[in-house]
């Protein structure tokens, strides 16, 4: 047996020489930040060789768990890894990390689909002939759920229904080729855009209902599949859909024949705070299809899927499966290893996703009120936007550039790094297992940076403002401890070992909490008036 000494990456050494050879996320051959080491949204980074503590708190949804629980959903690939290792070095057979599609299937992939089953947004799952395909990433998880629903319109005789609709704002994957409203390369002849709310303007149901209706009425027998995230990412910067409208496009959708796919790449997996995997299932959507990625390999593996409701049996008896196949495709075993791990663990979380969706409502709208209306935010759970106004000043899309430029530098100064949105904003989607402290600390940071960007750009607070902005809905729970400052000494609540619970000082003080809160008492004690 060959010798192989132990070694060591060398996390020491790092350089972004070569990174002017780089095309990626940002403009092609910039030097960009390595990131050194990570601790839930606490990373080091270095540039220029110099390194920097910093807060990481977006990542676009790409990760839930820190520290030991992702060490304890990784721990089971981690061992089998172990083993593979050693039986490749004896010289032996070795047990599978990946296999071509053409192959044959990992083992674990029937403990994942088996897991997964248990979360899927429909009722009477065990009648339903579903199915799952698995891919990579998000763009190719809805391209396969598209591909599956046209097959199966073409075997209900629906041949003629080749279009797909999307928002007319949308994003479901990269623009240059995935579906979505934006086509910088080429005109995407199969898709056709149907009308959505706004972020940042008064959301008219009614009007929206009647434009949809009229495009219906157009377009509805061209269409084969209707995409719908009932959460937007970044083209909406973590905008809700309005819940019984959601309802409605999709029961108007369905009623024409359409399939309809929700797109929960970025908001599912129990990141909505709605105590469900899925958004669709919380609000009751009943979609045709859902998609899930992101995180559901622990933000260390590539994994993603889409599940269609019914239709596996029409598929397997015609002799059609997903075209949406390639050479990974559910191919990786310490991905669906990990898949599996993080589908048990997630449902421990679902109360403190809530508990901190709330936690975020207080942080957010002090923050409105702090930076003068600079920013309008939105969002749900642990996936949350901040839309730079579009008011006052911002009319000028100019000076709304400058603003937003100047926010970015004053972010990164105080070491704050969110998932900056084209639209013109950012979003905050930190992992799952954040303790409730640190989201606050997240606040003052991002109040320090709105300060100091107010202040450089001369923002004053525009005469009116967004109803849909300033009358937010409160559900947060306000207990006698925090009203009183009365500490309890020993804390026996539930969400005290999530490190959310907010009835002791454990985590956060109550002084913090409530000069974030004093804006939102103060709408809690109107509505209570009314």
């Amino acid at each position: 047996m060959e010798n192989f000494a132990e070694e060591k990456y060398d996390t020491e050494k790092s350089s972004s020489d070569a990174h002017t050879h780089f095309a990626g996320r940002v403009t092609a051959g910039t030097q960009l930040p390595i990131c050194v080491s990570k601790n839930g949204v606490n990373h080091v980074i270095e540039k220029n060789e110099t390194r920097k503590e910093i807060l990481s708190i977006g990542l676009a949804c790409s990760e839930c768990f820190s520290g030991p629980r992702l060490a304890g959903i990784l721990k089971r690939g981690f061992e089998y890894e172990k083993q593979v290792m050693m039986d490749l070095i004896a010289g032996k057979p070795a047990a599978p990390l990946s296999i071509h599609t053409s192959g044959g299937v990992p083992q674990p992939l029937s403990d994942f689909i088996s897991t997964l089953e248990a979360h899927l947004p429909w009722n009477d799952r065990e009648s339903l002939d579903w199915c799952v395909s698995l891919q990579l990433e998000g763009a190719s998880a809805v391209w396969a759920g598209i591909d599956m629903l046209l097959q199966l319109q073409i075997l209900r005789g629906n041949r003629h229904r080749e279009m797909v609709a999307v928002g007319a704002k949308s994003y479901h994957g990269p623009p240059s080729t995935s579906f979505g409203s934006s086509s910088p390369l080429f005109t995407k002849h199969a898709q056709i855009m149907y009308p959505v709310p706004v972020a940042g303007e008064e959301i008219d149901e009614e009007v929206l209902l009647l434009q949809f209706e009229r495009f219906l009425d157009k377009h509805g027998d061209q269409i084969g599949v209707l995409l719908i995230e009932p959460q937007w990412g970044s083209s909406q910067v973590g905008l809700p859909w309005p819940k019984n409208l959601a309802k409605q496009y999709v029961e108007m959708a369905k009623e024409r024949g359409i399939l309809v796919l929700a797109d929960e790449i970025m908001c599912g997996l129990g990141r909505h705070g709605q105590g469900t995997l899925f958004l669709s299932e919380a609000w009751q959507l009943d979609p045709d299809a859902v998609t899930f990625g992101k995180s559901i390999g622990g933000g260390v593996y590539p994994l993603s899927g889409a599940v269609i409701k019914t239709g596996g049996v029409l598929l397997g008896a015609n002799g059609k499966t997903v075209m949406q196949s390639h050479t990974f495709a559910g191919s990786s075993t310490r991905a669906l290893m990990t898949g599996t791990e993080v589908l048990n663990m997630l449902p421990n979380w679902f109360n403190s996703v809530k508990k901190l969706g709330d936690e975020m409502k207080v942080i957010l709208r002090h923050l409105e009120k702090v930076s003068n209306g600079l920013i309008e935010t939105q969002g749900q759970g642990l996936m949350w936007g901040a839309l730079v106004s579009r008011k006052g000043i911002h009319r000028d899309e100019s000076l709304r550039a400058e603003t937003i430029s100047c926010l970015k530098k004053n972010l990164e100064s105080v070491g704050v790094l969110p998932y900056f949105v084209p639209v013109g904003g950012f979003m905050i989607s930190p992992v799952i297992d954040i303790d409730v402290g640190t989201l606050y600390r997240i606040g003052e940071k991002l109040e320090e940076a709105l300060l100091l960007t107010v202040a450089d750009v001369g923002w004053e607070q525009p005469t009116s403002q967004n109803a849909n902005a300033t009358e937010i809905k409160v559900t947060l729970q306000l207990d006698q401890e925090f009203l009183a400052s009365e500490l309890k000494k020993v804390c026996n609540s539930q969400l005290h070992f999530s490190r959310t619970c907010t009835s002791c000082s454990d985590f956060v003080h109550p002084t913090v909490r409530k000069r974030f809160s004093r804006g939102l008492i103060e709408l809690q004690n109107a509505q209570f008036l009314d």
